[in-house]
């Protein structure tokens, strides 16, 4: 078996012959881990600082997915680092994905974590009642978690629509939309 090296990639052939193929860049996207911790009515939002985008904004918990991690890894590394609690793998439930196409393209796992030990302690975040959110909260955030509430499990933003799902969810079938979610998502 005879094999060729070409643009770095060494391929293989079968009777003297070269497989050629070409290899072409890869789109890669950032991944975001946003965990939804609620209590009591409430849901825990923190302010942003220091990153370069909607600093001041609130947001729920969010972190990015690093190399070779999952994404409920993802979700208990973000639960301690930006709200200061521990939760556990079996704690986590994925309420929402949003594939955000307004820049380079992100995709993000909204999760929903049923319970969790400690009190948070990270600077910046704050429980808020469902419907009275901030209204300098991060656009994608209020509208992924209007979105949620109203019952999708996947939504595009900025598009405020469900793409390619025909349509959202029963109504009624999330456990936030009795809990007065559709008023808290027009800032």
């Amino acid at each position: 078996m005879n094999s060729v090296t070409m643009g770095g990639v060494t391929m293989g052939g079968t009777g003297g012959t070269a497989i050629a193929a070409e290899v072409q860049h890869r789109r890669r996207v950032v991944v975001d881990v946003i965990l939804l911790l609620m209590r009591n009515g409430r849901i825990l939002l923190r302010e942003r600082a220091n990153t370069g985008y909607g600093d001041g904004a609130y947001e729920p918990p969010t972190g990015q997915l690093a190399d070779r991690e999952t994404i409920v890894e993802t979700a208990i590394r973000v639960a301690s680092a930006e709200a200061g609690i521990t939760i556990s793998a079996g704690n986590v439930s994925l309420a929402h994905v949003m594939h955000d196409v307004s820049g380079g393209g992100r995709i993000a796992f909204f999760l929903t974590v049923s319970g969790w030990q400690g009190e948070h302690t990270s600077p910046g975040a704050r429980w808020f009642p469902v419907g009275n959110l901030p209204t300098n909260m991060l656009d994608r955030s209020r509208v992924a978690l209007r979105n949620y509430a109203d019952g999708m499990r996947f939504s595009t933003y900025p598009a405020f629509g469900p793409a390619g799902t025909g349509g959202p969810a029963l109504p009624g079938t999330s456990p936030w939309a009795a809990a007065g979610w559709q008023d808290a998502f027009s800032a």
